[in-house]
């Protein structure tokens, strides 16, 4: 990171740091904070956030609610409404839930009024939790601290969006390296920390004990929203029985009702809940629709493609609006293309079977292992804690 000590001297927060919070001020603190995660990647560093919060605290128990889910819920967050009732993506399907979506927000802001709370964090779902910031900026009960967990990919569209964080937001907490510095020469107060998926890696998230199976895993990750399913899991049941050699197992996702994968276990593929983790560390290959997924498939070291596919008036306006080489975060990190792309018209069984048994996939590993290094070391979801609750603590955060 360039510059990063000189423009915390300047006034920004710079790089994340961890140090002891001073008692006496600690008695200020204050106690209230509310959660919003809209989709399943959300929930867990939401989850690994308020567990540290609450660990961290030296005032006692902090009251959590919000809305995300299970992994949230486990860390001790009061959660009121569950991310599968709001998890919509595309210009269409926005377009055809909008009530939805506006009658979400109107509830969402209705209960933060009620509670009050001291802090909001917001995990990802921009779209949503912007709005929700922009209302807090003029919260009636008190300087309210608001605090953004993943940043909204600015370098890829929607570029305005740095002014409306520097704004709104006490602080952003980006977690990938290179968006540090580009919210900062937009006057956003950024602090990086690094990625809390990390943190994910070194404990057994999965539920339960994965069986061993009898041939070479592959494993297909259709998507967690029920959108994606509907798009992805015909084409990927086509690729797996271009394998026969290998069993074909699905990923569900978390939160997503089993009667979504019928389709799947009428053609005789296993879809196995809770051991997404387990299944990526035992796989021969993946096949991934685009998400974080497809980064957490490389940080456990499975060669995988990523593959999309959405309506085609979303993909056309994308194509307008997004300015970027890659969607993939591998990719993207590693300014390059080490993970195969199949997006779109280009997503179809044949293409997807062809780059499975194509792959160097000795070549893809070599890769991930610098993907590794780039992104730092584990403790993520300690850091940012600790630094949300020493700005809640103060009046004026250093």
């Amino acid at each position: 990171m360039v510059e990063i000590l000189s423009r915390h001297l300047n006034g920004h927060y710079g790089m994340c740091s961890t140090y002891h919070l001073v008692s006496n001020a600690s008695r200020d603190f204050l106690k209230k904070v509310f959660f919003i995660a809209g989709e399943a990647s959300g929930d867990i560093y939401g989850g690994l956030i308020a567990n540290e919060m609450s660990r961290l605290s030296n005032i006692g128990p902090i009251d959590m609610r919000g809305w995300g889910g299970d992994k949230m819920t486990e860390a001790g967050v009061e959660v009121s409404k569950h991310y599968r009732e709001l998890a919509y993506m595309g210009v269409w399907e926005v377009a055809t839930h909008l009530g939805t979506i506006l009658g979400n927000l109107k509830k969402c802001w209705n209960e933060i009024e009620a509670f009050k709370p001291d802090a909001i964090v917001l995990v990802d779902f921009p779209g949503f939790n912007m709005r929700i910031a922009r209302k807090a900026v003029s919260a009636k009960w008190g300087d309210v601290k608001i605090f953004q967990v993943v940043a909204p990919q600015v370098w890829a569209w929607k570029k305005r969006r740095i002014n409306n964080l520097a704004r709104d937001y006490t602080a952003v907490f980006p977690v990938l390296p290179f968006e540090h510095n580009l919210l900062i020469a937009g006057g956003v107060q950024s602090i990086y920390c690094g990625h809390p998926l990390l943190d994910t890696l070194s404990t057994n998230q999965d539920e339960t004990t994965q069986q061993v199976p009898t041939k070479p895993v592959l494993l297909l990750l259709p998507g967690s929203r029920k959108q994606e399913l509907h798009k992805m899991l015909p084409v990927l049941l086509e690729v797996a029985k271009q394998f026969p050699e290998m069993e074909a197992v699905i990923a569900g996702a978390p939160g997503a009702a089993d009667t979504l994968y019928i389709q799947a276990r009428e053609a005789g593929v296993n879809v196995v809940f809770g051991q997404t983790r387990n299944l990526l560390k035992t796989a021969e290959f993946a096949v991934i629709t685009s998400g974080t997924a497809t980064l957490e498939a490389a940080l456990l070291n499975t060669p995988h493609v990523l593959v999309y596919k959405t309506s085609s008036l979303t993909y056309a306006i994308a194509k307008l609006l997004v300015n970027v080489k890659f969607i993939g975060l591998t990719n993207l990190i590693l300014n390059r293309e080490v993970v195969p792309e199949l997006i779109q018209g280009r997503c179809t069984a044949r293409n997807i079977t062809k780059e499975i048994q194509s792959l160097e996939t000795s070549t893809q590993r070599l890769a991930f292992a610098e993907l590794r290094t780039s992104l730092g070391h584990t403790g993520a979801s300690e850091r940012i804690a600790q630094r949300m609750l020493e700005i809640i603590s103060v009046n004026h955060p250093a």
